[in-house]
């Protein structure tokens, strides 16, 4: 249960003002989460089965890690700005286009997007054309998820905020179950190429059938209202809105004079740090810094100007921030494990088939899931938010351990089911406990996509910094230390995730 003191209520509702929602119905609840489902889908078969697997077919054994950074980061860092991007489209749609309603018209296009980058990456024979077609995936992926994602603090009253998350958690894990089922048994590169293609057209056609299915029933099942998201603010609102972001009338320009610092700045500073390493690297003034180095660097720069972009203030907003850190460093802690966990049956547990080795982790980890997902939502809303956040963090931390302790293919296996308690939880009170704290009620969608870039941004680290290093230990001959050092870096991340909650100030439990 979140409880604020009286103070903390005056001042949030200068910015957020306070709406009465009706209580939603079972149906209504699952109508606007059945989304969830396609999306984790689509991921979970991409992330952890399909593109791991395509790229180890198309460059082979000994480069695999880099070359699926090569894949994965730059799409990743399309999701930092596409995200809140939409989301900031969103919440300012109206006119003709919001008579439908100010996040459908984008999740369906957004999701035909999709499908169309899914048909390239299904045609990538390369590794460039392949990374190309990840990246539009991305792009209209996250056209369609931060208008969703706005739906929930859009309609659902804040007493069924942590049921609603449980159920779009619970949609999230099963969607996951899904995809890595029908990808792991569809997808394997020990197979002759022929049948190879074969089964990765048809896992990327299930995956399509399976977005635009439910794209379509979110479309018309959700309706929305006059006084929830197509209604535009109450001028008294429009004023509060306008002083919180330093405007100074109801005219106030799209592109402000901050805005455009912003962009000149960054543009500036993403040169220079270019620059700085261009010539380290071409004077030979010490270690070589390479390319995914330099990647990650300028990347977090960009990153840094696209959050002061759509007006992330730590400052005037520290739950909402401090949300923001908690989830990416779990997320990172999490992406660290999934994204090398094909590669990691590969060459440490041995296993003979890689692809159905992960799978049987991650059915693991989804049906254990399962089990503490919905528990959890509900449990968050009678009895607090941080209190789940603490268990599920210290029990994914705990599985790190057991990685780096040993390589059984049984005991790996078995402790999948221990991680997925632990995810369960902590999906199921992440969406609830940011739905607590978003600062503003009429930029819901933009800031969602913000608190989307604490998913985002960890799929741009975990390759960059992950690929490497595995690589560069299997040149050495001793691939098993690299996995132990990844999953101790696994580890740190999910410590700070868990112990960065006791700061969110508004959320007493």
């Amino acid at each position: 249960m979140t409880t604020q003191q009286p103070a903390d209520k005056v001042a949030l509702s200068a910015r957020r003002p306070i709406r009465e929602l009706p209580r939603l119905t079972w149906a209504r609840i699952f109508a606007i989460s059945i989304f969830a489902f396609a999306i984790d889908f689509h991921w979970g078969a991409l992330g952890i089965i399909i593109l791991p697997s395509q790229v180890l077919k198309i460059v082979g054994d000994a480069n695999k890690g880099a070359a699926l950074a090569i894949v994965l980061a730059p799409g990743a860092f399309v999701s930092l700005f596409a995200n809140p991007l939409f989301g900031w489209l969103s919440d300012r749609t109206h006119g003709r286009l919001a008579a439908w309603g100010r996040r459908r018209p984008y999740i369906m296009l957004g999701t035909l997007g999709n499908i169309a980058a899914l048909v390239w990456m299904a045609l990538a024979r390369d590794i460039p054309s392949l990374a190309i077609a990840y990246m539009l995936a991305q792009f209209f992926s996250n056209a369609a998820q931060a208008p969703f994602h706005a739906l929930l603090p859009d309609i659902v009253p804040e007493e069924q905020r942590g049921l609603t998350s449980g159920v779009i958690g619970l949609l999230f894990i099963a969607g996951n179950i899904g995809g890595v089922i029908i990808a792991g048994q569809l997808v394997d590169a020990s197979k002759p190429l022929p049948a190879y293609e074969q089964g990765l057209w048809l896992s990327y056609g299930i995956i399509i059938v399976v977005i635009t299915l439910l794209m379509l029933v979110t479309l018309f099942a959700v309706h929305e209202r006059v006084g929830t998201t197509t209604e535009r603010p109450a001028a008294g609102d429009e004023q509060r809105e306008l002083k919180a972001n330093g405007a100074a009338g109801p005219r106030r320009p799209w592109l402000s004079r901050s805005l455009q610092l912003t962009i000149v700045g960054t543009i500036l500073a993403t040169l220079i740090a270019w620059g700085i390493m261009l010539l380290w690297n071409t004077w030979h003034l010490g270690v070589q810094i390479d390319g995914t180095v330099q990647q990650l660097v300028l990347e977090l720069i960009v990153t840094v100007g696209i959050l002061r972009l759509f007006d992330f203030r730590p400052r005037r907003d520290p739950d909402f921030a401090w949300v923001f850190v908690t989830r990416l460093v779990m997320m990172l802690g999490i992406y660290t494990i999934q994204d090398f966990l094909q590669y990691y049956m590969r060459d440490a547990v041995h296993a003979a088939h890689p692809e159905q080795a992960a799978t049987l982790f991650v059915i693991l980890v989804s049906l254990t899931s399962l089990v503490t997902a919905f528990v959890a939502g509900w449990f968050s809303d009678h009895f607090g938010r941080k209190r789940l956040v603490y268990a599920s963090g210290g029990l994914m931390a705990l599985v790190g351990v057991v990685f780096i302790l040993t390589h059984s293919y049984t005991i790996v296996i078995a402790a999948g089911a221990l991680f997925g308690l632990g995810y369960g939880a902590y999906q199921s009170v992440d969406w609830a406990l940011v739905a607590d704290v978003l600062p503003s009620e009429q930029n819901y969608a933009r800031d969602m996509g913000i608190w989307n870039i604490s998913l985002s941004l960890p799929q741009v680290i975990a390759p960059v910094l992950g690929g490497p290093l595995i690589d560069f230990f299997a040149h050495a001959g001793n691939p098993v230390l690299g996995f132990q050092l990844l999953f101790a870096m696994a580890i740190v991340y999910c410590v700070l995730g868990t112990v960065t909650v006791r700061f969110i100030r508004s959320v007493k439990k």
